[in-house]
């Protein structure tokens, strides 16, 4: 259930408060670099736009090491080992701009066929008033079309790439990432309705937290460390997941039984 998985994962950051605070800074730090970027002079935005390069490398390869550490079974956040973070988060980045741009380019294809905005599930699931208004201002039947369209090629992409990454923290290898029959293997291993059915759950639980995000404004000062917080739980829950997702296959594949994983 979603709700399991939002408490196990807060238990799983709390377990370790110095690096919840540790990357509870580097999302903020992140997060002020992009707002105030755009708003500087060029020559200022050169060393802001590098610090925001090193901390998103950072960021996404201490999300790698987090699913590295749920595969073998750790319970609280690992240790930040910065070399590590590095290669980690180099090695995911090159992996998730190719993901991401075979997505951008089948959604783009999509959009223009329909003549319709880039359709972004995961935008579209916190804003869901505004992608309802699609509705009302195009034609009704081809807004569906579009949109299942559109969520068909997003799940299929994204399917891939959490298996992808989870093979990348495992192995450590980028190779590992792109070899698609190894990764059908995977999925075949685990099952693909059961895939189907963990990778909802962690959308689902994102959703709900990206609801919380952008729906709570009652903390007035401290709305900036509530978003950051939440923010967090995102971000630790998707690599959770991935993580756990892959111990099953590991679990599966070694004793060939279906044996669930301790998140569900």
């Amino acid at each position: 259930m979603p709700l399991k998985r939002l408490k196990y994962t807060f238990d799983y950051c709390k377990a370790n408060p110095i690096g919840f605070i540790i990357i509870l800074f580097l999302l903020g730090l992140q997060g002020f670099d992009n707002r105030v970027i755009h708003s500087m002079e060029i020559e200022y935005q050169i060393p802001l736009i590098i610090i925001s390069i090193i901390t998103t490398l950072l960021i996404y390869g201490y999300g790698l090491v987090i699913t590295k550490d749920t595969i073998r079974e750790g319970k609280k956040l690992p240790k930040i080992k910065i070399k590590e973070c590095f290669i980690f988060g180099i090695k995911s980045m090159i992996m998730i701009t190719i993901y991401t741009t075979i997505e951008a380019l089948a959604l783009l294809i999509i959009s223009l066929d329909f003549k319709l905005p880039e359709f972004q599930l995961k935008f579209a699931l916190s804003h869901i008033m505004e992608t309802m208004k699609l509705f009302y201002i195009h034609n009704p039947v081809a807004t569906l079309e579009f949109i299942i369209c559109s969520i068909i090629v997003t799940y299929v992409v994204a399917f891939f790439m959490e298996i992808s990454l989870a093979r990348l923290a495992d192995g450590g290898r980028l190779l590992d990432a792109f070899n698609l029959v190894s990764i059908k293997r995977c999925i075949d291993t685990i099952g693909w309705r059961h895939y189907t059915l963990d990778y909802t759950k962690i959308m689902l639980s994102i959703t709900i937290l990206a609801y919380l995000q952008y729906g709570i404004d009652h903390f007035k000062l401290m709305n900036g460390v509530v978003d950051l917080t939440i923010g967090l739980l995102i971000f630790v829950i998707e690599f959770i997941g991935i993580g756990a997702i892959y111990k099953d296959y590991k679990i599966r594949k070694e004793w060939k039984t279906p044996v669930e994983v301790e998140i569900e």
